[in-house]
């Protein structure tokens, strides 16, 4: 194993132990504290940021397969084979 590989496998270790040493309650009470701290406007103002920061061409590019995957679930939902 090279060094890389040693240090990854002794972190995915770390984080293998750590995950089986928490309790049923302490998961939960993870959950809840994630639950709190969500911002719906928070979350949409970085979604304006992140489009106000794409190109024209990504954006054109974006829609495109945006339209492609709803012609593929609307062909799906009628019972058409994908094209």
């Amino acid at each position: 194993m090279t060094d890389t590989d040693e240090a990854k496998h002794r972190r995915s270790e770390q984080a293998r132990k750590a995950a089986l040493a928490r309790t049923p309650e302490s998961w939960r009470e993870g959950a809840r504290k994630g639950l709190a701290k969500r911002n719906p406007e928070a979350h949409r103002e970085t979604i304006r940021r992140a489009l106000a920061a794409k190109s024209p061409e990504a954006r054109k590019e974006m829609a495109r397969k945006a339209a492609a995957t709803r012609r593929r679930n609307r062909e799906a939902a009628r019972g058409k084979a994908p094209s």
